[in-house]
């Protein structure tokens, strides 16, 4: 009986065995798996509404074919994920700001992109690939104006500029900005907000010309003053949350919004004035009469008083309050 039942166990085995190797032998290899560029869709924790992406240009912005050139980027705001597209649809995540070599054997178009949930911001970098030079020197150019040069801000004012000779590329850009290209002759409409000087760029290999001009602007307006309003409006310690190990208090507050996302924080000190502890962080809700439970742990030792602090999303701290804490 024993016999019998040996056999038909190593039976079962063997077949389990070469189930298990067929379907190891049926599984695609990673060569045969076709790459899908991945694209992340985050949530809009800590970001609402549409990106901004300060600028972005690449240098120099005319190559040949099989040369480098490096783009570089700003700052890219209001967004909780930035990416530099490639011409062929690939995401790579970046930090900003930041610059990365690139050699296109074509004209491409690249793009900075900001994301805040559902929301994008794609800011173009082109770079221009020559196959065949077609100038040699010095690149001719034929004016650059502003009208009116002197604007309000907000106010428009139009950049002419006049044909470009000998130039393989040329570009537009300003003080605050990267630049584009642009062809030549052609005009564009600015709005400046404070006073600025364009800059009109032709390139011929490794020649380069350069006109620039100033557009002024008078009676810029005044700092929009931050809102009022943020408050403090009690701090006591949590005897429900609170142990011998740690220590919770409770933060009542109103947060106007200013400066999002903002944080509540708190630090606790001893007699003598010296900080014996810092609580975690934790993120407050706008416009609504509310409260905080912030955590010490461990418990601060010799601690007498604490102050809480609401801090915006710049570093800035809004409003703060102590309070005794035996």
């Amino acid at each position: 009986m024993k016999l019998v039942t040996f056999v038909s166990l190593f039976a079962v085995l063997v077949l389990f065995g070469a189930g298990f190797a067929e379907s190891l032998n049926a599984a695609p290899s990673i060569e045969t798996v076709s790459a899908v560029p991945y694209v992340a869709v985050p949530n809009a924790q800590g970001c609402s509404g549409q990106p901004t992406v300060q600028y972005g240009y690449a240098n120099p912005p005319v190559i040949n074919a099989g040369q480098v050139t490096t783009l570089y980027w700003g700052l890219v705001g209001n967004a909780n994920a930035a990416y530099l597209q490639y011409p062929n649809g690939q995401r790579q995540g970046i930090g900003t700001p930041g610059s990365q070599p690139v050699n296109p054997t074509q004209t491409s178009t690249y793009y900075v992109v900001g994301v805040c949930g559902g929301n994008q911001q794609l800011f173009p970098i082109t770079v221009t690939v020559n196959n065949t030079p077609g100038c040699n020197g010095t690149p001719q150019m034929n004016g650059f104006t502003a009208n009116p040069q002197t604007v309000r801000a907000g106010q428009a004012s139009t950049l002419s500029w006049g044909p470009v000779l000998n130039a393989q590329y040329v570009q537009l850009s300003s003080q605050n900005q990267g630049g584009s290209g642009v062809p030549a002759p052609s005009s564009i409409q600015v709005n400046p907000n404070q006073t600025t000087t364009y800059y009109l760029t032709a390139w011929c290999q490794t020649n380069t010309a350069q006109l620039q001009v100033t557009v002024n602007v008078s009676n810029p307006p005044p700092p929009t003053p931050p809102p009022a309003g943020n408050r403090i409006t009690g701090i006591s310690k949590n005897g429900g949350l609170s142990n011998k190990n740690q220590l919770t208090i409770t933060v009542n507050y109103f947060w106007n919004g200013q400066d999002a996302p903002a944080n509540m924080q708190a630090r606790a000190f001893n007699g003598a004035g010296q900080q014996v502890g810092q609580s975690n962080a934790t993120r407050i809700d706008p416009n609504k009469n509310f409260y905080a439970n912030l955590l010490f742990k461990p418990y601060p030792s010799g601690v007498t008083s604490v102050t809480a602090c609401m801090v915006g999303s710049s570093g800035t701290e809004l409003v703060c309050q102590s309070a005794p804490m035996q």
